[in-house]
């Protein structure tokens, strides 16, 4: 498995964050965004990390308790999003709460992991509803990202570049395609990019069969 992270704020301090823990069975990806304007938000992100440093999960339903768990933990920490997604070499499965997000991008569509997550309320408040996903077959490559990207660049410009992106420049290119023109960056971004070892980007095409761009 191949993975490219980029952590990226928007000023000096972020409240972002974005990990991968080898798994026995495969890589568990974890990105949160913490709540900005709270003085607890990155103490929440991070508090997100430190949890799923010893996290185990086998199924999307293990993934939405981990997360129920988690959010009456972090009511005294602060509030953050958190996306969960457990990859093998044949499935993926996970579990997501906020407006962080998970596509799984091939040729030519992009599939939203999170599309049924609920933006808030967040976790930390003691109120949140995690929900899960999958187990889906996992073929070609798989996008987290926080609300610093989907916010700020088109959907099809994000399936676009995540899927013929070089793998190494991946998670790069899609920060800067939220930048600026002065190279500013106008929120704190998280990103992720996993894919199976050894597909480049023009081999998704042969891997995959065209159903329409989808956003």
């Amino acid at each position: 498995m191949d993975f490219a992270i980029q952590v990226v704020p928007a000023r000096r301090v972020g409240d972002d964050r974005a990990e991968v823990f080898l798994r026995l069975d495969g890589h568990l990806l974890v990105l949160a965004d913490g709540a900005g304007g709270t003085s607890g938000g990155a103490a929440a992100a991070d508090a997100v990390l430190a949890g799923a440093l010893s996290f185990f999960p086998n199924s999307a339903s293990d993934c939405v308790r981990f997360l129920q768990d988690l959010d009456q933990k972090l009511t005294t920490i602060g509030q953050s999003t958190a996306v969960l997604v457990v990859l093998t070499e044949s499935e993926i499965f996970g579990a997501s709460v906020g407006d962080s997000s998970s596509w799984l991008v091939g040729a030519a569509d992009a599939t939203d992991l999170t599309q049924h997550q609920r933006a808030k309320p967040l976790l930390g408040s003691g109120l949140a509803v995690p929900v899960g996903f999958g187990p889906l077959p996992f073929v070609g490559r798989v996008l987290l990202g926080s609300d610093g990207l989907f916010k700020y660049v088109s959907h099809d410009r994000i399936a676009a570049l995540a899927r013929s992106s070089p793998f190494a420049d991946a998670a790069t290119v899609l920060v800067d395609a939220a930048r600026l023109r002065s190279g500013a960056l106008q929120d704190d971004i998280a990103v992720v990019v996993a894919g199976q070892q050894g597909v480049a980007a023009d081999e998704l095409v042969g891997r995959f069969a065209p159903s329409g761009a989808r956003s």
